[in-house]
């Protein structure tokens, strides 16, 4: 295939870039509805279920972390669409094993696959800031961040809907997906990293996570973008195991009930970075939003916090909305300002050492989260996530101006 001339991304296959961070973001949510009863068949003490899922979810984010920085690297060395290709068949495969199942091992042997599949998020913002203009990268970052967060919707309504089948269709349908997808790939989608633009050199050391981490961070600027990164997570990730506690426990919630509250992160996601980014961006730049979601989490998080108080289903709402839209904009906005800071020839690693470090931080966060609640209850659990977010927001403003354009001289 023909390297693409052009700065601007191409619009075929910047939809193929969305189909695929789609089915990336499906992940885990496309088996919600069908995995305690999975997980059932091979664990029947109920009291030990709950802490099975965990463990494949911390294994999932797990094996994420461990290959987001060499996929990202691996696509700095021999190109984006070929690690690209390769994560969709992987994330298939993957698929395959879970619904073959059988047994324990095959469970967490199909999570372990696709955790390391996943990492090639890392190849596809690297795509995305190889064809796109750093003035547009923000607003691109918000769409395929909207496609991730109707993924966090959808998966779960699709994968409920397909286990009156079986419980192994939904699994079996995804990697049919990725199967199709990764065809799909090798007709549109061309290479966007030019031979001379890429890493000069890709060694058995470039395979160890953590030399490809210390090298995501050797840029000042850049290592303090992914910290903030790391401190949105954290609370992030908390949010996500203790949410439907906090409803159970403070508002007497069932699960139906619960699921609309999901439903709304959902929705925040697709309107914040789908709709909200551009015009945002526009007026305040990259960081002016990153800071802004950053400030609207630390809001959001303390209203979670304050419900015991205050136990009204409006104040739940009103909390996860303004979180999780603060969330929807950070995460976009920051994804173009690591993308602005990086070198043309480290992009792939820069993502992949970021998106790293926030595996890690949704392995600690939900653990973390899990102690703190069991032991110091629902206020004091979410007011130290809302402090926790604003250390991040306190760290993004203390890199100054340099962090909203011109980082790539400020390193």
């Amino acid at each position: 295939m023909t390297e693409p001339t052009s700065p601007t991304a191409p619009r075929v296959p910047l939809l193929f870039l969305m189909v695929t961070a789609f089915l990336f973001s499906i992940g885990f949510a496309l088996v919600f509805p069908v995995l305690p009863f999975i997980v059932a068949k091979y664990v029947p003490v109920v009291s030990q279920q709950a802490a099975m899922i965990g463990m494949l979810g911390a294994v999932y984010a797990l094996c994420t972390f461990l290959g987001s920085p060499v996929l990202g690297a691996l696509s700095d060395a021999y190109g984006r669409r070929p690690v690209i290709m390769l994560t969709l068949l992987g994330s298939a495969l993957g698929y395959v094993a879970f619904g073959v199942g059988g047994s324990l091992f095959m469970l967490f042997l199909g999570r372990i696959i696709d955790g390391l599949s996943s990492g090639g998020m890392s190849a596809l913002f690297g795509y995305v800031a190889d064809t796109t203009p750093e003035e547009q990268r923000g607003k691109v970052f918000g769409q395929v961040g909207a496609v991730v967060g109707a993924g966090f919707i959808i998966g779960p309504a699709i994968g409920g809907a397909l286990s009156h089948i079986s419980l192994s269709t939904p699994v079996f349908v995804a990697a049919g997906v990725c199967l199709l997808n990764m065809l799909w790939g090798a007709f549109v989608l061309p290479e966007s990293l030019s031979a001379d633009r890429r890493s000069r050199h890709f060694d058995a050391t470039h395979l160890n996570p953590l030399t490809q981490l210390r090298g995501a961070l050797e840029l000042p600027v850049v290592r303090r973008l992914v910290f903030t990164s790391v401190l949105f997570i954290l609370p992030f990730s908390l949010m996500q195991v203790a949410l439907t506690l906090l409803a159970r426990d403070t508002l007497h919630w069932g699960p139906a009930q619960v699921s609309t509250v999901f439903m709304v992160v959902g929705v925040c996601d697709i309107v914040a970075q789908g709709v909200l980014l551009p015009l945002l961006i526009s007026r305040l730049g990259e960081r002016g939003v990153a800071l802004l979601g950053l400030a609207l989490g630390v809001v959001g998080m303390a209203g979670m916090a304050l419900l015991p108080a205050v136990p009204v289903a409006a104040l739940l709402y009103l909390s996860v909305l303004v979180f999780a839209s603060g969330e929807g904009i950070f995460n976009a906005s920051l994804s173009a300002l690591l993308s602005n800071a990086a070198p043309e020839d480290a992009q792939g690693r820069v993502q992949g050492g970021a998106s790293a470090l926030n595996s890690l931080a949704q392995v600690v966060g939900p653990i973390g989260g899990g102690q703190l609640y069991s032991r110091l209850g629902v206020g004091p659990t979410f007011g130290i996530g809302s402090g926790v977010v604003a250390l991040a927001l306190l760290l993004l403003a203390s890199t100054g101006r340099r962090a909203g354009g011109t980082v790539k001289q400020a390193a």
